[in-house]
């Protein structure tokens, strides 16, 4: 039975409306039927560029057929994992979220609504379907990047898990092969007393929106960092890892000159991805995303560095 929200596509689009009842089902309809067949979950995306005319699909594969894939559970061993149809609404709110992975939460209650803005579509978009594209993607990125999440696909062979950044070229274009499906993401288990931050600084159109996303951890002592990792979103079609920056603080001691330090090699990092007014915007947000994961990080230990 086809969902309530198609009766707007009625004189639109034609197409034949497809239940699977298992993944296997469904990368084998989408292997037969290659560009022909699309994959819909939320509809949020895909249902907006049918009523625009830019994709006219022969086939919708429902996902929302398939049992048990919007689960979002948690153990010591494999982490957080959430299952592809979980709506951004319930892994926002979601206790396991906000216990496990707060910046992730965080960045979904404040993620910008671009495709489709009714408000059924806020309730409905899931975490895969907004995976599929970098712009729907542009909040969530950051801090699963940063969290060495893992993506878990389904095929026809059998399932496999790679990076996130390995969905996306980096051109931005998503690159999932016509017959796999993402059917869920696992977040490793965070090591306590680490300092996780989130900032996203929105500009004036057409300036780019641009997140920081950074995670410190210091030794016991709360002296040396033992690790150290910033994702900035916005200065590009895909978020920026700036792997010197990190270099600049890992296995050292944590001062005002060696964060600042940090942040200039963050900045020149990411200089060559963008304009310089953008740059120094970013600028800002890396700044206040480091310190604040440092002071998270340190607690109560006064160390004035």
């Amino acid at each position: 039975m086809r969902p309530s929200y198609f009766a707007d596509l009625e004189g639109i689009a034609e197409f034949e409306y497809v239940e699977p009842k298992t993944v296997k089902e469904a990368c084998s309809f989408l292997s037969q039927q290659k560009e022909k067949a699309k994959v819909i979950a939320g509809g949020t995306r895909l249902l907006e560029a049918i009523r625009g005319k830019v994709i006219s699909p022969r086939y919708l594969i429902n996902l929302k057929s398939v049992p048990n894939l919007d689960y979002i559970t948690f153990n010591d061993e494999e982490g957080l994992k959430i299952g592809a149809l979980a709506t951004l609404f319930d892994v926002g709110r979601s206790p396991l979220v906000n216990d496990k992975a707060k910046i992730l939460a965080e960045a979904i209650q404040d993620r910008e609504i671009t495709a489709n803005r009714t408000r059924w579509a806020y309730y409905m978009a899931t975490l895969g379907g907004s995976l599929s594209d970098t712009a729907t993607a542009a909040d969530i990125l950051p801090p699963l990047i940063l969290f060495r999440a893992k993506a878990v696909i389904e095929g026809p062979k059998g399932w496999k898990t790679t990076s996130l950044e390995e969905l996306f070229a980096k051109s931005g274009g998503w690159l999932l092969q016509q017959d796999e499906v993402l059917v869920g993401i696992r977040i490793p288990a965070l090591p306590p007393e680490i300092g996780v931050m989130y900032i996203k600084s929105a500009g004036t159109p057409p300036a780019p929106t641009l997140r920081a996303a950074t995670l410190l951890k210091l030794d016991a002592k709360h002296v040396d960092t033992e690790d150290f990792r910033i994702v900035v979103g916005g200065v590009g079609p895909v978020p920026v890892e700036p792997r010197g920056a990190e270099e600049v603080l890992v296995g050292k001691t944590i001062d005002h000159d060696l964060i600042d330090e940090a942040i200039e090699k963050a900045v020149e990092e990411i200089g060559s991805e963008t304009d310089p007014e953008t740059a120094e915007r970013a600028r800002e947000a890396i700044e206040e995303s480091i310190r604040q994961a440092v002071d998270l990080a340190i607690g109560d230990f006064a160390l004035g560095y």
